[in-house]
């Protein structure tokens, strides 16, 4: 009877454990993405100054997890814009496949002095010669590959 009893502990401990790996396994891969397109919008400003130029980025699918993403913004004058950031679920308008990022909020440390005023000159709807767009699971800290990368032309 005691082998019985061992035998059975086992059996439930291993029932237990085994899902919990499986979990913790597959639980923390987030759902692949698709890029599917990129715009420039300018009519979403009423006035300020601060949405006159932004950046729609549409994925296959609404976005169920967070995720950080690159963009690297070429002009036709050769005007560079790099930035990033995250883009997270939304919860206004949780069906919603596309995401609005204000182009300004693109400028770091190492954009150009005059990247704002570099922005509002040359950042355009039809001015735009490429958009590429890289999305990570995670802020990148080194040399982590994109999970979904695309190359837009001619915006």
């Amino acid at each position: 009877m005691v082998t019985n009893k061992k035998f059975l502990e086992n059996v439930l401990s291993t029932a237990v454990i085994f899902p919990l790996f499986l979990f913790v396994l597959t639980g923390c891969s987030k759902a692949p993405v698709t890029l599917t397109s990129v715009q420039f919008i300018e009519s979403l400003d009423k006035g300020s100054g601060n949405f006159d130029r932004v950046l729609q980025i549409c994925f296959s699918e609404p976005l169920k997890d967070t995720y950080y993403h690159k963009v690297a913004i070429v002009t036709k004058e050769n005007v560079k814009i790099l930035g990033g950031g995250f883009l997270k679920p939304l919860a206004s308008d949780p069906t919603s496949k596309c995401h609005l990022r204000n182009v300004y909020s693109y400028i770091n440390k190492d954009s150009p002095i005059e990247a704002r005023q570099l922005i509002k000159d040359y950042v355009l709807a039809g001015n735009v010669s490429q958009v590429l767009i890289q999305v990570y699971n995670e802020k990148p800290k080194g040399k982590e590959l994109p999970i979904a990368e695309k190359l837009f032309r001619n915006l």
